[in-house]
């Protein structure tokens, strides 16, 4: 299990804790005097917590837009709880149902153009902390008030409601605020990275990159950082990228083994991906006998097996590879291949060109070493092949 993996399960069973503690002291002792029965009261306390859920995830995004206003970028989208209103080429916001990375929803930001002063990403990571701190405090104000007027049943039960929207900020809050890289890049972890100035431009850059590339741009520009750190070493992983569609192979390896040798700066996904992007590279550009060399002498067998179970296409292009050319195994080879599709899936857009090219050069490689293992039916199309084959079709 990765390490952000473990963190996670601590971060969720802190999360169940606090609610099981929260339900049998305070809702236990309220239950009885709520003038409700068991029925009642758990329709309460689900309307409670679901309204509790809505209102922290709205407070948390305005507090995304404030912040980033102050912190001279450009709100991009706004996601809460899969409703987006995403800004189109015209400038103007339009509404679609989306996925986000994060717990309870997503604003993306890029920095604004021609200003004096570099964009300041502290007020957008951590405003949604300071609202979620004066929210629960007003609401803890609530539930004091409230308990003080017990004899007012209704006053009373309003307190325990507004306690529950508070709990629920709270743990959204407690997972935020955590400095670990969780299943999504919480704002405490981008704290912590941006503390560092480097990082601080290159967090700044890697939203313009990210922006551009979802855009369709062809070509970014993407800026190289010498000073190997986690978001250094992502942004470098985008310029890879473009080297990689360029055919400048030898240049895409030194970014890579600037990543690898730096491995004690960077997050295990990173380092899992620049080391397949390296082997892969290895094979398909070098002698084989030099390849299979550095596969066994460099690459350790607990990073093999991590590239394995890595579900990205950097990893599991170069794991059909490693599968079929050095340990020659038909069956491992076709775990590979069975996850193509949902790591092509969660690749972005303007990425998926290239990604079908080097996966298909990769499997082609496989083919031609096995020709007897019947492979061909799994290369990849990307959407501009199927339009010029139905097009031919026609």
């Amino acid at each position: 299990m990765k390490k952000e993996d473990v963190l996670g399960v601590i971060v969720y069973l802190l999360i169940l804790l606090v609610a099981v503690v929260f339900g049998i002291t305070v809702l236990q002792e309220h239950s009885p005097n709520s003038g409700m029965d068991t029925i009642q009261y758990v329709g309460f306390v689900f309307a409670a917590i679901v309204s509790g859920v809505i209102l922290n995830a709205i407070i948390y995004e305005l507090a995304h837009m404030l912040g980033a206003k102050v912190g001279r970028y450009e709100i991009v989208s706004v996601n809460i709880l899969g409703f987006c209103w995403a800004k189109n080429e015209a400038g103007k916001f339009k509404f679609k149902f989306k996925s986000f990375d994060g717990l309870t929803g997503e604003t993306k930001i890029v920095p604004k153009k021609d200003v004096k002063k570099e964009p300041n990403p502290s007020p957008y990571l951590l405003f949604g902390t300071l609202f979620f701190a004066i929210e629960i405090i007003a609401l803890v104000v609530v539930f004091v008030s409230a308990r003080l007027h017990a004899d007012n049943l209704v006053f009373l039960n309003m307190g325990y409601f507004a306690i529950i929207v508070g709990v629920m900020g709270g743990i959204i809050l407690i997972y935020n605020i955590l400095p670990f890289h969780l299943d999504s890049m919480t704002d405490g972890y981008r704290l912590t990275m941006i503390s560092n100035p480097k990082n601080k431009e290159a967090f700044n850059e890697l939203l313009r990159v990210e922006y551009e590339i979802a855009n369709g741009h062809d070509d970014v520009e993407i800026k190289v950082f010498d000073n190997i750190t986690n978001f250094t070493a992502d942004l470098n992983l985008n310029k890879v990228y473009a080297l990689l569609d360029k055919k400048q192979f030898k240049e895409a390896e030194e970014l890579l083994d600037a990543i690898i040798k730096n491995k004690e700066n960077v997050s295990e996904k990173v380092y899992i991906r620049a080391r397949a992007q390296k082997i892969y590279i290895n094979i398909m550009t070098k002698d084989f006998e030099e390849a299979k060399k550095y596969y066994e002498e460099d690459v350790k067998p607990e990073e093999r097996r991590k590239i394995s179970r890595d579900i990205s296409m950097a990893s599991i292009r170069t794991y059909l590879l490693m599968s079929a050319l050095f340990d020659k195994s038909r069956s491992e080879s076709i775990i590979a291949l069975n996850s193509v599709y949902k790591a092509y899936k969660s690749t972005p857009d303007k990425r998926k060109p290239i990604e079908v090219e080097l996966f298909n050069d990769a499997l082609q490689r496989v083919v031609e070493a096995h020709p007897n293992w019947e492979l061909e039916n799994y290369k990849l199309i990307s959407k501009d092949t199927k339009k010029e084959k139905n097009k031919e079709e026609k």
